[in-house]
């Protein structure tokens, strides 16, 4: 690790410093590799996920460091919990300047993996995913919206996925699911500018407990997929996920928004 690195995982660099930050499915992966980056960089954090212990256990170690973080046991898919979790971050930090959008719940929970035939689908297969993707998302926006619009740094990232922008076989659900948070996040870009707010989505190809499962099953299979990746890998949640999120988040990039960036080191181009 390069004293860079090191220096952003100690917690030593300001960038965010005074902001404030919540992120949903922060008990794991990629959701819990970019809470530690955004406090790495300053911000205090509320970690949100559905299985209290994980974010209890994520947030422990942001506070072994010395850093502002709060574990709130949250289903983004139910509206009154996202209400409370909001307003507990509210109550512990005071105020609201980033939403990282990231829980997504679902059967096909792993892109990659084999799903249900478009054919089969049932309305419980589809809703399933609307509840915690888009719906989840949508929840999440709607409750911080009154603490975002009282922040000069105000952002939203909603996460997206390259399964919905290229689709897949047998992952009709997930796509249709990640499709809509695109939708929703370029309608809130057009109407929350006036209030400063910027809202982008992402779609990331980072490692995750998910991905590392599907790699163990079939490690010549995972090792074909990443050869087919430009940049040769799969990303690295904290590294190349978690500081993209930083930069976007930062001000660095304040005139974007409405944006989906492809953080998949170009897998979209060749799948």
């Amino acid at each position: 690790m390069t004293a860079t690195e090191e220096g952003q995982r100690a917690g030593t660099t300001t960038r965010l410093t005074g902001r404030v930050a919540v992120v949903t499915g922060a008990g794991q992966g990629l959701g819990k590799a970019i809470a530690a980056a955004l406090a790495d960089e300053g911000a205090a954090v509320a970690l949100l996920g559905r299985t209290r212990q994980k974010v209890v256990d994520a947030c422990s170690e942001l506070l072994d460091k010395g850093q502002r973080a709060l574990a709130i046991g949250c289903d983004v898919a139910d509206r009154a919990a996202v209400e409370n979790a909001v307003a507990e971050t509210l109550t512990d930090f005071g105020q609201i300047d980033i939403v990282i959008n990231n829980a997504q719940g679902g059967s096909q929970n792993v892109p990659m993996a084999a799903g249900a035939p478009t054919i089969d689908l049932g309305d419980d297969d589809v809703l399933d995913y609307f509840r915690s993707g888009p719906l989840g998302t949508l929840h999440v926006m709607q409750a911080a919206f009154d603490a975002l619009r009282e922040s000069d740094h105000a952002v939203v990232i909603n996460f997206g996925s390259a399964i919905g922008v290229r689709g897949g076989a047998r992952m009709a659900a997930y796509a249709m699911a990640k499709e809509a948070i695109g939708g929703l996040t370029k309608s809130a870009a057009i109407e929350w500018g006036k209030h400063g707010i910027r809202v982008n989505q992402v779609c990331p190809n980072g490692m995750s407990p998910a991905s590392e499962a599907y790699r163990d099953e079939d490690p010549a299979r995972w090792e074909r997929i990443a050869r087919e990746i430009p940049l040769g890998r799969f990303g690295d949640p904290y590294e190349d996920i978690g500081r993209a999120i930083v930069a976007l988040v930062s001000d660095d990039l304040k005139f974007l928004t409405g944006a989906t960036i492809m953080i998949d080191g170009g897998q979209v181009l060749l799948r």
